[in-house]
């Protein structure tokens, strides 16, 4: 195998060209983790940012997580020598803000949060919660000696003026300024060590200030997120609340071929139309169509500060239960490669969300997402994000994942562009068909690669899914006659519910042997597992029953 992808020459389009790994889902096995660092050099990725939670060492605070929850020095400088000799810049990712639930779960932490009942936010004017924070920078900055950058977090704040010192605050000066109070002690921390800090900037947005980015220190560098927009336009756009577009409030006198109508409605002002002049100008609208141009919150950004970042998503933790959204985690990074490309930034940043926060479902196995990863890869350093340039290195991808290209008159675009798809037709029968053909295409190629174990291993996951939400349907449909059914029915029904549980338990079997070789530990996998299927399982049951 050669040592780069063939993407993979001359000058990069893209300046830095970084994937996000979550460590707050699966701890990823250390001999896997190395393998997927190479890997991502191969495919002329130059940073990886690493969101640590509770898998870094020590941490600045009395109580630690159990050894088996962590990485060891010895392992993380090995990981980080790694990255080094493979040019890639290792960005290490420590909340400061908000999303820091996975502390409450030590001893004597819940005393710093601005909420106690609901363990989101620290308080930024709680004194332990500040000692914690500029003890835990002092350690991240000594430990990543290398790093030039270190991501502060501060995303989604949304607890703000909680507690009744904060609330007096905010009641005198308003919510900006608590947070920019909080943020630049946080940033000033950072450069002490002589290191940038990056932080998320939707709070800017969603308090309605995003002129203030102008104002930012020179060291201080902006990163943008959004995830939904897959291409140059947009039915919405995110500032100061959700602003959607009059066009989906109109009847369009014209009937959609499958899937639903877009139809949304507002209160006076809370259209994208009654947005400022100057706002509307900046993000830009389409002229065919009357749509917000897409990547508003990207677009106004770099027109308050040129040091923004910009991040995508090849996997969303909102996306699909068993499996990334191939289309929307393709179509959303190429996108916005495009757009950076424009607006002329020098960072964009694939995330790869392993969960929304340490008490929210596991996502999907990471290993699922090297396709989406691959067109990232090549799209950030090429520049090609135009629909011919996708189709024309779909082949390539499918070798660099070790997929076959071609199975029978499909190719490998085309089957995971189905199973991300809605299914036409009534209820989850369409979507079991649909499954089964795809997963019986599967079965006759081989697919012995991670990525094709684990793809066909989500199928026949989703497949069990499908099925027990049809049980469901029946039970519905049944439910109104239920004395009249005849007695087979009922019977057929409980046989099919336990063949069906019979088949999961068998599937678990070889999903925990693939997890655990690549994806991460036992643990991991078995909250991933039983939110999946635990709670379904019980309805399915009760529903046949109560026929």
């Amino acid at each position: 195998m050669k040592h780069r992808a063939n993407w993979v020459s001359g000058r990069p389009a893209i300046e830095n060209r970084v994937v996000h790994i979550d460590l707050k889902g699966p701890k990823i096995p250390f001999d896997s983790f190395k393998h997927f660092i190479q890997l991502l050099a191969r495919w002329g990725i130059n940073g990886v940012l690493v969101e640590y939670e509770h898998r870094f060492p020590f941490l600045p605070l009395k109580y630690q997580f159990p050894p088996v929850d962590r990485y060891t020095k010895s392992q993380l400088k090995e990981l980080m020598k790694i990255a080094k000799d493979h040019g890639i810049e290792w960005i290490p990712l420590f909340q400061t803000f908000g999303h820091l639930e996975y502390l409450s779960r030590l001893k004597g932490t819940t005393d710093m949060f601005e909420n106690p009942d609901y363990i989101q936010q620290l308080c930024p004017l709680n004194e332990k919660a500040r000692q914690y924070l500029q003890n835990l920078i002092e350690i991240a900055c000594e430990f990543h000696p290398e790093s030039r950058y270190i991501h502060v977090g501060q995303d989604e704040t949304f607890q703000l003026g909680f507690c009744s010192q904060c609330k007096k605050e905010v009641e005198k000066n308003g919510k900006m300024s608590l947070y920019l109070k909080h943020a630049s002690w946080v940033w000033e921390l950072v450069i002490k060590y002589r290191k940038k800090p990056m932080f998320w900037n939707d709070m800017f947005f969603s308090e309605n200030c995003f002129h203030l980015l102008s104002k930012l220190p020179a060291d201080v560098i902006p990163v943008t997120w959004q995830y939904d927009d897959t291409s140059d336009i947009s039915h919405d756009v995110i500032v100061g609340g959700m602003k959607v577009s009059k066009v989906d409030a109109k009847h369009l006198y014209k009937i959609p071929i499958y899937g639903k109508v877009v139809a949304r409605f507002a209160k006076k002002g809370d259209f994208f139309e009654d947005l400022p002049e100057n706002v509307k100008n900046i993000i830009g609208i389409d002229k065919n169509t009357g749509y917000p141009k897409s990547f508003s919150q990207l677009k106004i950004t770099a027109h308050y500060n040129k040091n923004f970042w910009a991040t995508c998503a090849t996997y969303n933790c909102s996306d699909m239960l068993f499996s990334p959204d191939f289309i929307r985690g393709l179509f959303n990074p190429v996108s916005m490669v495009k757009a950076v490309l424009e607006l002329g930034g020098k960072g964009i940043i694939a995330s790869n969300w392993a969960r929304a926060h340490s008490y929210a479902p596991i996502s999907p196995p990471w290993t699922l997402n090297l396709y989406n990863i691959a067109h990232f890869a090549c799209a950030s350093y090429t520049g090609e994000t135009n629909p011919e340039d996708l189709k024309e290195i779909g082949k390539l991808i499918a070798e660099e994942i070790r997929m076959p290209w071609k199975y029978g008159e499909f190719s490998l675009d085309d089957i995971l562009w189905i199973i991300s798809a809605d299914a036409p037709g009534p209820g989850n029968i369409r979507k079991i068909r649909q499954l089964t053909e795809v997963a019986n295409l599967l079965k006759m190629n081989s697919c012995d690669s991670v990525f094709g174990r684990w793809l066909l291993v989500s199928i026949e996951a989703q497949l069990l899914y499908a099925k027990l939400l049809f049980l469901q349907e029946e039970a519905r449909w049944w439910n109104s006659t239920k004395k009249e059914i005849p007695g087979i029915i009922k019977k057929e029904m409980r046989k099919r519910f336990l063949q069906i549980c019979r088949e999961i338990t068998s599937l678990e079997k070889k999903a925990k042997f693939y997890y655990t070789q690549h994806v991460g530990e036992k643990k991991s996998f078995n909250t991933w597992w039983n939110g999946l299927f635990e709670l379904d399982i019980y309805l399915t049951e009760k529903a046949i029953n109560f026929l």
